[in-house]
């Protein structure tokens, strides 16, 4: 062959990797454990759904040169062990760019060690645990406000608003639960009380037959719950079986649209919401979200939302940071995006300069 002919060659080549190079680097990969089986599946599926909505209509439209985003979900089962399979899986095999919309904080906590060890960005998991509020050792990004301040509302709701005076506490006996347990007794401890009773159950379970006979030995004004929707609607309608009469509430996490689906009858419950209602929001994206939702089965409810937002506000994060993707950029690329993105802060209807996202509250 003569040295035209190789040097063709080498040109060849090196056009093919580079051109890979390129294209490798067009893909931000985003890696999400969630549960899509078990009993908190719909959770899951609908913060991934959520996410997929935007995600896919982001792909459709970028612009020329834009970076696409390769969503990669594995089923958990809202279980840690398979939350740590799933990470180790996502972060040193598939490389992702970043953990996304991971479901749960005993998940959660499961991977701290792959978070400190990797350094992979920790981005809008589905909890308000105290420990990812403000981590040193690990880069995370919340969207959702914290546990303690849907606690804070739960008990400004029984105590300051409907003047109860017991409150008792149905906890999921794991760092879920614990978590919350210890905000819902400090609001408490503030206003000069205590739990009447506290009452646990496992995670992942409907055994609460035992936590209802606890229940049933107090004179309970309130109830503050802590556990997915499974068990908390089974107890509600247990209680109301025997004649247990008391109000309910619980956080976010419950998802008020699965668990008021399981109720009977007509008990008085709250559920403290992170996301508005987006049945009834108002603003662009609020318009943008219930318009992409009328063409699909999915309900308008605050899961489906929640992973949509957490998706528009990654790509809009990402459009903002040279590829390949750096960690620090896309970290202070999403809090600058919070603070003033506008069309972001009319969902949260969030004051020039208020920087705290704030609770709602959903009623059966």
């Amino acid at each position: 062959m003569s040295i035209f002919g190789v040097k063709f060659l080498l040109f060849v080549f090196a056009s093919a990797v580079l051109n890979f190079t390129v294209s490798a680097q067009s893909v931000v990969k985003v890696g999400m454990s969630t549960a899509l089986s078990g009993p908190a599946k719909e959770i899951g599926q609908q913060l991934k759904a959520g996410a997929e909505l935007h995600f896919n209509f982001y792909n459709q439209h970028k612009a020329n040169g834009a970076a696409a985003i390769e969503l990669q979900v594995l089923d958990d089962g809202y279980e840690p062990h398979k939350t740590v399979t799933n990470a180790r899986k996502l972060v040193y095999e598939n490389k992702v760019d970043a953990l996304f919309g991971v479901m749960g904080t005993p998940t959660s906590y499961a991977i701290k060690p792959i978070l400190e060890h990797s350094k992979v960005p920790f981005l809008m998991p589905y909890t308000g645990a105290e420990f990812l509020q403000e981590p040193h050792t690990f880069n995370v990004f919340n969207l959702r406000t914290s546990y303690n301040k849907e606690a804070q509302d739960i008990i400004r709701y029984f105590i300051d608003e409907q003047k109860l005076k017991r409150v008792g506490l149905l906890i999921q006996a794991d760092e879920f639960g614990l978590t919350v347990e210890k905000s819902l007794t400090r609001a408490l401890a503030e206003r000069g009380l205590k739990p009447v009773v506290i009452t646990r159950f496992r995670r992942n379970t409907d055994d609460i037959e035992r936590a209802l006979e606890q229940a049933q030995q107090h004179k309970i004004e309130g109830f503050a719950m802590v556990g997915t929707y499974t068990p908390l609607s089974k107890f509600i309608n247990r209680a109301m079986e025997v004649g247990l009469e008391t109000q309910y509430a619980t956080v976010s996490f419950a998802s008020s649209n699965e668990l008021f689906a399981r109720l009977k009858g007509k008990p008085k419950v709250l559920v403290t919401e992170v996301v508005p209602d987006p049945a009834i929001c108002k603003g662009k994206l609020c318009d943008t979200f219930r318009e992409a939702v009328r063409n699909t089965t999915l309900s308008h409810n605050e899961q489906v939302f929640e992973g949509y937002l957490n998706a528009y506000l990654l790509t809009t994060a990402i459009q903002q940071c040279e590829l390949p993707i750096d960690s620090d950029c896309l970290l202070n690329a999403l809090q600058q995006e919070l603070e003033h993105n506008t069309v972001i802060r009319e969902v949260f209807m969030l004051q020039p300069a208020q920087k705290k996202l704030p609770v709602y509250r959903s009623f059966f």
